[in-house]
């Protein structure tokens, strides 16, 4: 989607105004209060979940280096 005042591609349509001209953005343009809670929660749920993953990897590196293998670890 484009600023209507100069044609540049929005990156974020929880702004209000353009990030390179300043123009004001049409209300119909913009993420509704429940669009922004609704990528919110998308982005804790990604957050968490790579949390988890990173956890387990770190917990199979120690695993195997326990079993006498080589971690990764310098």
């Amino acid at each position: 989607m484009n600023c209507p005042a100069c044609s540049r591609l929005l990156y974020s349509r929880s702004r209000r105004t353009c990030g390179f001209c300043g123009a004001e953005l049409p209300a119909e343009m913009l993420f509704s209060g429940e669009g922004i809670a609704a990528i919110r929660a998308e982005q804790v749920a990604i957050e968490v979940r790579r949390a988890r993953e990173k956890a387990k990897e770190e917990e199979e590196m120690k695993e195997r280096a326990g079993e006498g293998g080589r971690g990764f670890e310098i």
